[in-house]
């Protein structure tokens, strides 16, 4: 039987792409409901960053996710927000929303976090968060849902209150003040009364010094037996999901969309994050091994598989283990896969963090000029 490329693409309309979360939540659910989880200090570690990402620009994608684009780009080029929600320890991408490019990221991070109960997850929670998403009314939908937090704060966030402050580690009461109801009011009048008879939050805030002299200033509920150093260190560990995002978009090409048509968005999207979490599936095994074996032969560093290579093989081989009909080869073919993996491995150096070089340069350079 043959089938034209407008044939297959007619077809692939009458997929539901729901069927992907579901699947990654049936994928991932027995993991999550067991004792292998990997915690920090007891807590199920996650962290939710937004970003932009391309989609194909046709009419559909314009209506469905808007624009980005400046006065010198006339309509600008379609752009579709996706927030993501990230087990930094585990690896695995638990949820992704897609939506309009003008959506809150708080918005969309609470759709993220309302996924998580249909994981059945036993153990509590803690999300971190970038600068963008301290909110009061935020904070108390966190509280609300049982979720526990670390967010950085702006420069210019909760100001009076910081000055205020009397050590850089100590509880801190943000007032609901009538100009922050009126705000909430507007945006969300569905949590309004409840802001208004609490009439405060209280909240923890600790301040450090960057090496570049900037003030790093954390928001969190987390008790006071986690120290500020501890705090700092757990939220550099959300840079996972930044590295995670970048394997997503330029390793196994998350934006390279297979049809115009917005259902073919949220396919593609929805499809690359299920296949990302059955190759970290594979590899988490095979990182273990490998780690194993680096202690064995007492290496300088800890060892992991190589990511690109471990991407490569699971392609090469995923859609032959699908096919075989017999569960006793499928079952040898996923072992030797995973032997193919623990085959190329890498040394993972803690490298010296470095302040961001912020060049300004010149129009032209001073090594270099033209001749007459």
């Amino acid at each position: 039987m043959q089938l034209s490329v407008q044939g297959y693409l007619q077809q692939r309309k009458r997929l539901n792409p729901e069927i992907f979360p579901y699947l990654n939540r049936k994928y991932l659910m027995d993991f999550y409901r067991s004792d292998e989880p990997r915690l920090w200090k007891g807590y199920l570690l996650i962290a939710i960053d937004g970003s932009k990402a391309e989609v194909p620009n046709s009419k559909d994608n314009r209506e469905s996710f808007g624009n980005s684009g400046n006065q010198h780009s006339g309509k600008g080029q379609v752009r579709a927000l996706v927030s993501g929600m990230y087990d930094v320890l585990n690896h695995f991408y638990l949820d992704i929303e897609i939506e309009h490019i003008c959506i809150s990221e708080n918005e969309l991070a609470k759709r993220n976090l309302k996924q998580l109960k249909k994981f059945g997850i036993r153990k509590p929670v803690v999300a971190v968060f970038d600068r963008g998403y301290p909110s009061l009314e935020f904070i108390d939908f966190l509280e609300t849902e049982g979720i526990h937090y670390l967010i950085r704060l702006s420069s210019n966030d909760y100001m009076a209150e910081r000055k205020r402050m009397q050590s850089a580690d100590e509880k801190v009461i943000l007032k609901h003040s009538s100009a922050r109801l009126q705000k909430i009011r507007k945006k969300h009048p569905e949590r309004y009364e409840q802001m208004q008879k609490k009439g405060s939050t209280l909240v923890r805030i600790s301040k450090s010094t960057l090496p570049s002299g900037n003030e790093l200033a954390l928001m969190t509920d987390l008790p006071d037996t986690i120290t500020a150093e501890e705090l700092a260190d757990l939220y550099y560990q959300r840079w996972e999901i930044e590295k995670k995002y970048n394997t997503l978009k330029n390793k196994m090409k998350f934006e390279s969309v297979t049809g115009k048509a917005t259902v073919y968005v949220h396919q593609d999207f929805w499809a690359q994050v299920l296949v990302y979490n059955m190759v970290q599936d594979i590899r988490n095994s095979a990182d273990e091994e490998a780690a194993a074996a680096g202690r064995e032969n007492r290496n300088k560093y800890p060892m992991h598989t190589n990511e690109n290579v471990a991407i490569g093989l699971f392609k090469e081989t995923m859609l032959k283990i699908l096919l075989e009909p017999e569960e006793k080869k499928r079952i040898k073919k996923l072992g030797e896969l995973q032997e193919e993996m623990e085959r190329y491995v890498l040394p993972i150096r803690e490298l010296p963090g470095k302040e961001r070089r912020k060049n300004i340069s010149n129009k032209y350079k001073n090594n270099q000029k033209s001749s007459f």
